[in-house]
């Protein structure tokens, strides 16, 4: 099945081509609310003096619940996609909030060979692509329960995989239109550059991309079978071309795939 990553001219040509690679993004970078937001995360029998013991006291309590919760949001690395139910590449409000209006590109990915990719480079992390459910109810975090006979590192894990089922694959029924799909790295605390390895298998132009740099892209995608396809916007509806160069010009074809 494909996927579908947005992404704009820049980070296209400087940083995804040239290093053949995606860049996760922790759950505090996310762009809903409840997401990016600090949270406060408390419990009856959570040891905030022993999490942290240099600084805990009466008067930080309520700054150690938002620190907890920091530190929960920290263990989530993700690459958002969107196809989840959708073709993907012709979704209008992605085109203008996540390419650039328009300017940027649509990346198109095997979603099975990109978990390939993903479970050989970090073959000992629990990694998750689930669809994003949209609800009308919020939905609230469960309680940690924290448990005395594991170390603080086993617990604040054991809570973040909860969690992950809980909120992660969950927002609200606003964000619908994304149609998104979570490439989940759980547990993980850094940026994940992801090699794409073969799963890239072609890239969508947007209808305001500068065609100076189109020749860019054709060597920095040279001797690969990654196809390049032109958007076109007719009848109110995106329609997909090819877009292939032979002596010096480019061409467009009518996509029947």
């Amino acid at each position: 099945m494909a996927i579908y990553h947005y992404t704009n001219l820049t980070t296209l040509i400087e940083y995804i081509l040239p290093t053949k690679t995606l860049k996760s993004s922790s759950f505090s970078n996310m762009n809903d609310p409840r997401e990016s937001n600090p949270w406060s995360m408390g419990s009856i029998n959570l040891p905030y003096e022993k999490i942290f013991p240099e600084y805990y006291s009466d008067k930080t309590h309520i700054d150690c619940q938002y620190k907890f919760g920091q530190i929960i949001k920290e263990r989530f690395q993700i690459i958002c996609f969107s196809g989840a139910q959708q073709k993907g590449w012709d979704n209008e409000m992605m085109w203008s909030h996540y390419a650039d209006n328009q300017k940027g590109v649509c990346l198109e990915f095997d979603e099975d060979l990109l978990m390939v990719e993903a479970k050989k480079m970090l073959p000992n992390v629990d990694i998750l692509l689930k669809e994003v459910n949209y609800i009308t109810k919020k939905k609230e975090k469960p309680w940690v329960n924290w448990n005395n006979i594991l170390s603080i590192e086993e617990n604040i894990n054991n809570y973040a995989s909860i969690l992950s089922q809980k909120v992660i694959f969950h927002k609200s029924h606003f964000w619908e239109k994304e149609d998104e799909k979570r490439l989940l790295f759980l547990n993980y605390v850094e940026n994940v550059f992801l090699p794409y390895g073969q799963s890239l298998t072609a890239i969508h132009i947007g209808l305001g991309f500068p065609r100076a740099y189109l020749p860019a892209i054709e060597s920095l995608i040279e001797g690969t079978s990654i196809k390049l396809y032109t958007m076109i916007y007719e009848r109110d509806k995106y329609i997909r071309w090819n877009l292939t160069r032979k002596d010096g010009d480019w061409f467009t074809s009518i996509d029947k795939s």
